[in-house]
């Protein structure tokens, strides 16, 4: 039986909550201008830039479906955290974008575009970078809270209302639990911006790393999962051949990890550095050879974000299997690693969520910053630009902070009472793609060929978000025209429903990243051709980015 959530891990969730807010509330005096509050003035040393960026990425979230990939894809899902540790690595050794990002004095990714291509280019660019950001968030706090309520065990409360008659009043405990969380992440955040999410994140980071380590020796030893042995035969027995291998997929094609799976994400998490939350800390260090550093160093972090969340799901699927395989074929994939975790004994479990409450407000804060930032510098700041109108920094905070309230209400309307279908991880890894592999490609391409252009900008950010439009219209679409086909009595799937099975969400991501590289070459070499036989070839035609070397 899962043993209570008790009064000492009440205690420890309680303590840790004051010591982890009460430093971001103190931090308002030190923002004196926009990069202050964006960026932190930009005076990062290397292991706070480090403990800051695998605070931000180590969500809950993440926690949950690197869980659900151990569960579903077993010991080969791990080979997530071996791409993690190469691609963080390659771009820290070698200096790939981050040192030109660094070295050009940007803020935001879309203010890169601007300062290399043209200012349409940079609202273009801010629009996707904002929506693709916003939607990948919105789901975090419904997944986040699932995971709060398996663990307390929290019940919905009932209260007396005598102005509404005899009827009880039922309140949601678990909501109003992430709204009170979410509402002190919303204030610290509001009032000292970047300042604030790093010190709290340096706080953080060091409980998340002491709950999980303590969780991960727990669950290796408990005789609920049989140590590594029983997680091994677990996998084995249900989940053959692709539990232990990632280029084999299951027959059936729905599980195992796969060789085109594999290159995409070795492509996308190459991209990662411009994810505008891990940006922000490349634009936050002190130096280009700083943010070179920090990548290096938060690759290791990285590896571990991956394995041990992986390896707790797959402790979770061995959890589940000692009840059988009508257990393991009716388990909830998201659930099963909370339901381990509920066994763990009292004060460690306090422990354990303290760290993951760490978790989830790190990242909360960073992405209600990053993109209300994108929205301000991005979006607003030059639209009005274009009309002669210039905001001063003092006004640009408080329209990052007026974005910041509406996010949260977005979040908290989209993440705690929408419920979004599918799969956690393909809809998190298809919006971020949509952004990341256009981004990729205006970064690199602009730092490291001179030929680049404006042109070729605007193909490369449609290019790479094609295929991600596509396949989130086809989804819809099919979800709207199946159900009438059905009711209508006919059996075949509409051609609609059989390209939106064909589109997978590997295949759509694989296409991302070479079209937004091929629009920017083509769209580049399209318009010099066109300029030249206007004017002439040009001597020196393009533009090489100071600093964009590694």
């Amino acid at each position: 039986m899962p043993i209570a959530f008790s009064t000492v891990d009440w205690s420890i969730v309680a303590v840790y909550l004051l010591i982890a807010t009460v430093p971001g509330f103190l931090c308002r005096k030190y923002v004196r201008g926009q990069e202050d509050f964006l960026v932190a003035g930009r005076t990062l040393s290397v292991y706070l830039a480090v403990a800051t960026l695998t605070a931000t990425e180590m969500g809950l979230v993440t926690v949950m479906y690197m869980a659900e990939m151990g569960f579903r894809n077993g010991f080969s899902g791990m080979i997530l955290g071996l791409i993690a540790v190469v691609t963080s690595g390659f771009v820290g050794l070698t200096g790939f974008m981050v040192s030109g990002l660094r070295a050009s004095g940007v803020t935001t990714v879309a203010e890169y575009y601007e300062k290399r291509y043209s200012r349409g280019v940079r609202i273009l660019g801010g629009v996707i970078i904002a929506t693709a950001g916003i939607l990948n968030y919105g789901v975090f706090l419904r997944v986040e809270a699932d995971f709060v309520r398996l663990i307390t065990q929290m019940q919905d409360l009932t209260l007396s209302a005598g102005w509404l008659g005899d009827a009880p009043v039922i309140v949601p405990s678990i909501k109003l639990a992430m709204v009170i969380l979410v509402t002190l992440v919303l204030v610290y955040t509001l009032l000292g911006g970047m300042v604030s999410v790093v010190l709290t994140d340096y706080v953080q980071f060091i409980v998340l790393s002491a709950g999980m380590a303590a969780t991960t020796w727990w669950v290796l030893t408990t005789p609920l999962v049989g140590g590594l042995q029983g997680m091994a035969a677990a996998v084995n027995t249900y989940r053959p051949d692709y539990g232990m291998n990632p280029f084999v997929t299951a027959k059936e094609g729905a599980l195992g990890i796969g060789v085109a799976w594999i290159i995409w994400q070795l492509m996308h998490w190459t991209a990662t550095s411009n994810w505008q939350t891990q940006a922000f800390r490349t634009a936050a260090t002190d130096s280009p050879r700083t943010a070179r550093i920090m990548w290096v160093l938060t690759g290791v972090n990285y590896f571990g974000r991956a394995i041990i969340p992986i390896l707790w799901g797959v402790a979770g699927l061995a959890f589940v299997a000692a009840k059988g395989a009508e257990a393991v074929a009716n388990a909830d994939s998201l659930q099963a690693m909370p339901s381990l975790l509920t066994h763990l004994p009292a004060g460690l479990v306090g422990f354990m969520l303290a760290g993951m409450l760490a978790a989830l407000m790190s990242t909360h804060s960073s992405y209600l910053l990053a993109w209300s930032g994108v929205l301000t510098q991005d979006v607003v700041a030059p639209i009005l630009e274009l009309f002669g109108v210039t905001l001063p920094a003092s006004l640009r905070i408080w329209i990052t902070r007026f974005f910041i309230l509406c996010l949260a209400a977005f979040l908290l309307w989209y993440g705690l009472w929408f419920k979004a279908g599918g799969a956690i991880w393909n809809y998190l890894s298809m919006t971020g793609t949509m952004y990341l592999s256009g981004a990729a490609a205006l970064v690199a391409l602009g730092l490291y060929w001179k030929r680049a252009n404006v042109t070729g900008a605007y193909f490369a950010i449609l290019g790479g978000a094609l295929p991600g439009l596509t396949y989130l219209t086809l989804r819809m679409a099919s979800l709207v025209i199946e159900p009438a086909i059905r009711d209508a009595g006919h059996v075949p799937q509409s051609a609609i429903a059989r390209m939106s099975a064909a589109l997978t969400e590997t295949w759509t991501g694989i296409l991302s990243f070479p079209l937004a590289v091929l629009g920017m070459v083509l769209g580049s070499l399209w318009a010099q051709d066109r300029r030249d036989q206007a004017t002439g070839p040009r001597i020196g035609a393009g533009s090489f980015m100071a600093g964009g070397g590694p």
